[in-house]
């Protein structure tokens, strides 16, 4: 037994790169929007794994656009601050460090990095879950659960994603004959749909049915549109069970005299996490059943709209405060008005004022902070993410991912963004192999700005 954990150990430090990736997605996920000096020192990590890398197999059309976006906001912070670490830039860096990192690995390492992404994301569900329980049972005080990420649409996504890298994983581990029987990272999907409903975030919803539509247009390719049918049945009724558990326990918390019984729905959740692999069985075994329950899936929407009856509101919001954000797209169209300045511009403008850092449409923040060179690098990258050639699943997190951030803000949030690419980048799909020497000399750049980025941020913060 030991000689068999000493042999496991030492093949995990073989992949010590997958590992550092890992631990940086943790890390990322803990300081939410970012803070210098952390990053640099996350950067600076990557950087030294990254300099021990042979070569690489990168996608030139996600790779150059990032490092030009990361450049061009460095850019728009030396116009505005006089340096380039007072803004997104510096903090930026990191996702062309770990879009070229994970170019860098082989196969065997990106399933790491992806079971790895997949039980960071479950475990954070289930503290999710078991704090808003805990509360409630406490102090009787019920709100949407935010998680580490402090932010309910943030952590939405986040989830989004997460379900999207363990159905992936799942399909990889029931490959062959017999398929990986004894694989528990199916298990973490109820989890993930529980939490993400306790979220009730509208705008991550929409963005997991967006997900969802990539899937079922990925398997049109291969199958006759009654399979798609079927297929798109399980999938909503998947998303209708782990959801409506998940809404249920906030409806027990929320609108009943006695907050506490969300506890025994939370032992159904237990339950039914326990026998998911058994439910998914059943699922394919009657596929009218999943028809059945894909229908209730309405109800449990219609449940989510009433506990949370400002979404509307919130909506109409966001769209008038695009309109702001459009108004300053041509005040500084080379550098943009800087980074944190959009809000200060329109506390003073005279109208409306929305009490945000973040204009909730990505490209049209991008534009205005950051200038309009930034934002075509930001929106090519994105485009070219979503039409790579990958499997569906994969491409259903990026298509949610970017839509998410078309009416709201997680591109900012590095954990987020870092998940996004390094679970469903796929960098070499379509990618060209880059030399040890050219690898070399990026992270090398790379890591001299992230000590500056750390001097900086010591000495000044």
């Amino acid at each position: 037994m030991a000689c068999m954990l000493k042999q496991r150990l030492e093949g995990l430090i073989d992949h010590y790169a997958a590992l550092c990736l890992a631990l940086a997605l943790v890390v990322l996920s803990l300081i939410g929007v970012g803070d210098v000096r952390m990053v640099g020192l996350v950067g600076f990590l990557l950087c030294g794994v990254g300099i021990t890398q042979d070569s690489a197999r990168a996608d030139p059309w996600v790779l150059f656009p990032l490092i030009f976006y990361d450049l061009a906001a460095m850019a728009s912070s030396y116009m505005a601050y006089g340096n380039i670490v007072d803004g997104y830039g510096a903090m930026h860096a990191l996702f062309p460090v770990i879009y070229l990192l994970t170019a860098c690995l082989e196969g065997e390492e990106f399933r790491l990095v992806r079971r790895c992404c997949a039980l960071w994301t479950g475990a954070l569900a289930g503290v999710g879950i078991g704090r808003f329980v805990f509360q409630t049972v406490t102090s009787g005080r019920v709100n949407r659960m935010a998680g580490v990420l402090g932010n309910s649409n943030a952590m939405g996504i986040f989830l989004v994603l997460g379900w999207f890298v363990v159905m992936y994983c799942g399909e990889e581990d029931s490959e062959g004959k017999e398929g990986n029987r004894t694989s528990l990272l199916p298990l973490l999907e109820p989890v993930l749909l529980m939490a993400l409903a306790l979220t009730l975030s509208m705008g991550s919803f929409l963005a997991m049915a967006a997900g969802i539509s990539v899937v079922l247009m990925g398997k049109k390719r291969q199958a006759s549109w009654g399979e798609v049918f079927w297929h798109g049945c399980g999938l909503l009724a998947r998303a209708t069970l782990g959801m409506g558990t998940g809404v249920l326990i906030y409806l027990a918390a929320a609108r009943t005299s006695v907050p506490w019984t969300c506890v025994f729905l939370l032992a159904y959740g237990t339950a039914l996490t326990v026998y998911w692999k058994t439910f998914l069985r059943f699922l394919q075994v009657y596929p009218r059943a999943a028809l059945a329950l894909s229908g209730l899936g309405i109800l449990v929407a219609g449940a989510a709209v009433l506990l949370r009856p400002s979404a509307t509101a919130t909506f109409a919001e966001r769209l008038e405060m695009m309109g702001s954000g459009l108004s300053y797209l041509t005040k500084s169209p080379l550098f943009g008005v800087g980074s944190f300045r959009w809000r200060i511009l329109d506390l003073n403008d005279g109208g409306k004022y929305f009490n945000t850092w973040h204009i909730h449409n990505i490209p049209i923040h991008i534009g205005v902070e950051m200038g309009w060179f930034a934002m075509g690098m930001a929106v090519l990258t994105g485009l070219r993410g979503l039409c790579k050639k990958k499997a569906p699943t994969l491409r259903a997190g990026t298509a949610a991912f970017l839509f998410h951030n078309m009416i709201d803000t997680s591109f900012f949030y590095l954990g987020i963004t870092a998940l996004a690419l390094a679970a469903t980048g796929e960098p070499g799909a379509g990618g060209r192999k880059i030399g040890g020497g050219a690898v070399k000399a990026v992270f090398s750049l790379f890591a001299g700005l992230f000590a500056y980025s750390l001097y900086h941020g010591i000495r000044w913060n």
